[in-house]
């Protein structure tokens, strides 16, 4: 593109503005093997003493854990511990600390509170998914449109709206490898005026449904940078297990990282099987109905931040 005369944008390449490949999320653990349970420690006529223990039962690190439930009319929390509650009517939101939010393989934390009521936790999910390992929404939303600058006053970005099969989601904007906010609407305010220091800017946008789904990024440049012909690695190590009866969910290795300067960024995957596309996600992991009884293959392609994509990775499994 051809930036506007406000903005002073130079290609020289320093080391102020190198950065990773991609933009990291908070967490690219899913939670559709971890598990949280319920435990009433302790009661009386009026009330009870309840924990929840997060149990990691996946085999990479949990960075950070969201348990959500309801508790029935009539019944509160009077007092909490080892957890961060927000309260919305009957809704329970429950965050992890800054100590007991990472959790390695097989570890676990609790966190507790004493009710007024004998109401026990109803729809219990566990970074969106059910607190049983079940997932109770899986399918990320859609990639946001082309990002589109406007320089008229400043720089602003917009772009065309995400869908998600549960209702609203929220944007991540990202610049350079940086969070930069993260909005509901499809317009974000970089900067309001005067003259941007002379470098290349990346933009990253990409929505994220109230499960904690991520959609993958929408890239784009301000100073070109990339050909646009780049074919990205292709991803390795495609895995499969069965987080619940009737579900798959694929992981799979991300390529090694690199500067944008050498190669555009990743900016998600997708997946089929038996050749159609069944979804694309910004993580490196998806859950997916179960196919019908039989042989099937699986494969999962990178997609860059010029939309090409890489060779697939495949792999075959026998749904029994």
């Amino acid at each position: 593109m051809k930036p506007s005369a406000r903005i002073a944008v130079a290609v020289t390449l320093s080391a102020a503005v190198l950065a990773p490949a991609a933009p990291v999320a908070a967490s690219s653990v899913s939670a559709a093997s971890a598990v949280a349970v319920f435990t009433r420690v302790a009661q009386w006529p009026a009330g009870y003493v309840g924990n929840i223990t997060v149990r990691n039962d996946t085999a990479a690190t949990l960075d950070g854990w969201r348990v959500e439930f309801d508790l029935a009319a009539g019944t509160r929390v009077t007092s909490s511990y080892s957890g961060v509650f927000t309260r919305a009517g009957d809704h329970y939101t429950v965050r992890n600390e800054s100590w007991n939010g990472r959790l390695a393989p097989g570890s676990s934390a609790t966190f507790g509170w004493v009710a007024d009521g004998q109401g026990t936790p109803a729809g219990c999910t566990l970074n969106g998914f059910d607190c049983s390992g079940v997932p109770a929404d899986y399918t990320a939303p859609t990639r946001p449109g082309p990002l589109v600058f406007d320089t008229s006053a400043g720089l602003a970005l917009t772009w065309a709206p995400s869908t998600d099969d549960h209702g609203a989601v929220s944007y991540e904007v990202y610049e350079s490898d940086q969070l930069r906010a993260k909005v509901t609407d499809t317009r974000y305010v970089y900067s309001t005026g005067g003259t941007l220091p002379p470098r290349v800017y990346i933009f990253a946008v990409r929505a994220v449904d109230a499960a904690g789904n991520p959609s993958p990024y929408s890239y784009r440049s301000l100073g070109q940078i990339w050909r646009g012909d780049e074919v990205p690695a292709a991803p390795s190590g495609l895995r499969v297990d069965t987080p619940a009866a009737g579900l798959l969910r694929l992981s799979w290795t991300a390529p090694a990282a690199s500067s944008p300067f050498v190669a555009p960024p990743i900016a998600g995957y997708e997946v089929t099987l038996d050749g159609v596309t069944v979804g694309q996600v910004g993580n490196t992991a998806i859950v997916v109905p179960a196919p019908p009884t039989g042989a099937h293959t699986f494969g999962v392609r990178s997609i860059n931040a010029v939309d090409r994509y890489s060779a697939a990775a495949e792999l075959g499994h026998v749904v029994s």
